[in-house]
């Protein structure tokens, strides 16, 4: 055999041998993700101590920041390192609710199903008016013209009769195969760019858009708003009023009440039934500053080259008040936290940083997540610095407690080989879609601002949207076990895949 053969062929098989090696080695690390992931899980344990014992978790609040000392320890007892704190805002107040009824006394009686909004302000105590219905304020002039004198002492039904439900109406979906091919088939994403200062100032003036309307029925003599938002049968949806400035405060007590109860009291209205309505809310105001925090923590990359990168996992940590958040944002903390227990657990050192960041504030825009952006990466009107250009990748969970089914693209097609790659080995427990779409309202939206390649997870939306998203349903009842499980082995697959290939995800071309 002549030496060129021999060479040729040693070569060949030398390769062969090193493909496989990395191929069994790819396939060992999965194996050992899965095995720990599914056989010694401990997310629903940990979310049951962060929902159930912590409970609420409201921008500003003491309860947000008990929590977010219980989840740094957390972090801590699996190895996490350079665990710690950072404020994001110095003029965010604490709000709680001490307590508060609402029921109607006349014609007869009926005990109110109602939970006031996010910052709402007490009432003199026990107080008690008949109701007055406003269908709308979109025309002020018409609002001043028909109710001016007329609302003294009354209590403001407003809003239209909520549409009618079935008890047949679907509560959970999850999305079908033919629902998926239809995402990724699309070529073009709806929004081009996340114009986050513009959508800043867009949403400060949506939140006091009602102002006006507010102010002129404080002036009337109203005593307080009840309002409804038609989700599913019997769910609440109090959310906020966003008056959490220092400085800032609602003109009057505000509720949201049950869509069937809000449906009855209107009916009663166009009868002439005039209803009489008793209530109280008690509420109190403060400011803790040191209350604002994100929470930040990291695995040390080890490779030489490699470990000035980072790959960075993100989710919000803050929710509304009127249940624990375990659907928005809980068991997605918690599979961040789970994700990294099985990277750990099962002895894998990553070559990049892997850093984690909960974010507070997101629902009351971003909060959290740009002030953790205008740090490091610089103001939102510059030009990125280099520490944002030594961001591999930003993964952002926070669509429900559904399983992942694949990955928003964020408009960055130069990216969906990569994925390809990711989800190709676990086709068993996710779909792998891959769509296009520049999805919108969460802290993804902070890092795609600076052209760090940011992405947000596709997931099944089970009772996300009709069900608990904001409202008094959002407890443990609602996360499935067995998604939950699935979701940390996702994620901590998809790190080591991003972490283990050679490129980095190329950034969206502007």
């Amino acid at each position: 055999m002549k030496l060129k053969t021999i060479l040729v062929l040693f070569l060949f098989l030398v390769i062969s041998i090193n493909s496989f090696s990395q191929l069994t080695s790819k396939e060992n690390t999965l194996s050992e993700i899965r095995n720990e992931g599914f056989n010694n899980s401990e997310a629903m344990n940990m979310l049951s101590q962060f929902t159930d014992i912590y409970g609420q978790r409201l921008t500003g609040t003491r309860e947000y920041y008990k929590a977010a000392e219980w989840i740094s320890n957390e972090m801590k007892k699996i190895g996490l390192q350079n665990v710690h704190f950072e404020n994001y805002c110095s003029d965010c107040r604490g709000w709680n609710v001490n307590t508060f009824n609402v029921e109607m006394i006349a014609p007869n009686y009926m005990k109110i199903s109602a939970y006031p909004l996010a910052m709402s302000k007490s009432t003199d105590g026990i107080v008690s008016g008949t109701i007055i219905s406003i269908e709308s304020y979109a025309d002020m002039n018409i609002v001043r013209s028909e109710f001016s004198g007329k609302l003294k002492g009354k209590i403001i039904l407003l809003g239209k009769e909520p549409r009618k439900k079935s008890l047949l109406d679907t509560i959970e979906s999850r999305y079908s195969e033919t629902q998926l091919k239809q995402m990724e088939q699309k070529v073009t994403a709806k929004v081009k760019a996340t114009p986050l200062p513009e959508l800043f100032e867009q949403w400060k003036t949506d939140d006091f858009s009602d102002e006006t309307f507010l102010k002129f029925i404080e002036a009337e003599g109203a005593i307080a708003v009840l309002t409804t938002r038609p989700m599913y049968l019997g769910v609440l949806h109090p959310q906020g009023t966003y008056y959490y400035k220092e400085g800032d405060l609602k003109p009057l007590p505000y509720f949201t009440i049950m869509p069937e109860h809000f449906g009855r009291i209107y009916r009663m209205t166009k009868l002439n039934a005039t209803p009489t309505i008793r209530l109280n809310l008690e509420t109190e105001f403060y400011s803790e500053p040191e209350n604002n925090v994100n929470i930040i923590g990291e695995i040390s990359g080890n490779d030489a080259k490699l470990k000035s990168e980072s790959i960075v996992l993100g989710a919000h940590f803050d929710s509304w008040h009127s249940a624990t958040g375990a659907t928005d944002n809980g068991a997605n903390c918690i599979v961040l936290v789970e994700a990294l227990r099985i990277l750990k657990q099962i002895g894998y050192e990553p070559k990049r940083t892997i850093k984690i960041g909960f974010w507070g504030g997101e629902e009351q825009a971003y909060l959290g997540s740009a002030a953790y952006a205008k740090k490091h990466f610089g103001d939102l009107n510059e030009k990125p610095n280099i520490a944002s250009k030594k961001i591999a990748a930003y993964l952002n969970l926070d669509n429900g407690a559904g399983l992942i089914r694949g990955v928003f693209l964020q408009n960055n097609e130069l990216a969906r080989p990569v994925f390809e790659k990711v989800f190709e080995p676990i086709s068993t427990i996710s779909s792998g879609a891959i769509a296009i779409e520049n999805t919108l309202s969460t802290d993804h939206e902070t890092f795609d601002h600076y052209n760090i390649p940011s992405f947000q997870f596709i997931q099944d939306d089970l009772a996300y949207g009709s069900a608990t998203h904001h409202t008094n349903l959002d407890f443990l009842e609602y996360v499935p076990e067995n998604d939950i499980m699935k979701n940390a082995v996702i994620l901590a697959w998809t790190i080591y895949s991003l972490d283990t290939m050679k490129e980095n995800i190329p950034r969206k071309k502007k």
